[in-house]
């Protein structure tokens, strides 16, 4: 009988060891096991923009030629047309504004390069003139134009309505076309003028009364 007790008891006290070992393991395994390491996210990766494309200057509006003849104060031939200029209107050429005004576009324009511009929509006048704005090196010729007495803005002309505003600033006296008065030296009769004779020869410089007795006969010492 104590011996059996004696196994039995030896059975449980392995199974009790048995056990618990196996509660030390877990608990170890438990505790010893550490988390898994997160990795840092990674650093961003800077991208330069792309450099824009060079943008081209804009290339200049107009034909450029050479004036190789001046018509009138508003006509001149530039790279073989006959170019009308828009937007002035000078005084007629056979009058003397006229002239001057053929006299002012020869000064600016012949022999000179200009530059044509274009006024969309707008191509040639009824007589077959190519409608131009003509640009100088001074600047806009119809500015310069209008200044003088012998040119004006031309209102009925199908240029830009803001150029013919600045035109119509430019302008300070419209137009004249004809010659300017001179005035006349005065013609008036001088009541008091008296007409006096010179002395003749024989007179020998003496009053007439001197030698008459004081008679005088008109002379201009009387």
């Amino acid at each position: 009988m104590r011996t059996a007790y004696k196994v039995w008891s030896g059975i449980a006290a392995g199974v009790f060891c048995l056990v618990a070992i196996g509660d030390l393991s877990n608990v170890s395994s438990t505790t010893t096991t550490a988390p898994a390491a997160v990795s840092a996210p990674a650093a961003p990766t800077y991208v330069a923009p792309a450099a824009a494309a060079p943008v081209a200057a804009p290339e200049p509006t107009g034909d450029t030629v050479t004036v190789t003849d001046v018509v009138d104060g508003e006509t001149v031939v530039a790279g073989g047309q006959r170019i009308r200029i828009l937007g002035i209107d000078a005084c007629d050429p056979s009058t003397y504004g006229g002239r001057q005004a053929t006299s002012t576009a020869e000064t600016y324009l012949e022999g000179q390069q200009v530059t044509l511009r274009t006024e969309p929509g707008v191509e040639q006048d009824r007589n077959g003139r190519l409608l131009r704005y003509v640009e100088t090196g001074a600047g806009d010729y119809g500015t310069l134009a209008v200044t003088y007495d012998h040119t004006r803005v031309d209102d009925a002309s199908r240029a830009d309505a803001s150029y013919l505003d600045e035109l119509r600033s430019a302008d300070p006296n419209g137009r004249t076309c004809s010659a300017p008065e001179t005035s006349s030296p005065s013609t008036s009769d001088d009541d008091d003028h008296v007409s006096v004779p010179l002395p003749r020869r024989g007179d020998n410089g003496l009053p007439d009364g001197a030698l008459t007795g004081g008679y005088c006969a008109k002379k201009w010492w009387c």
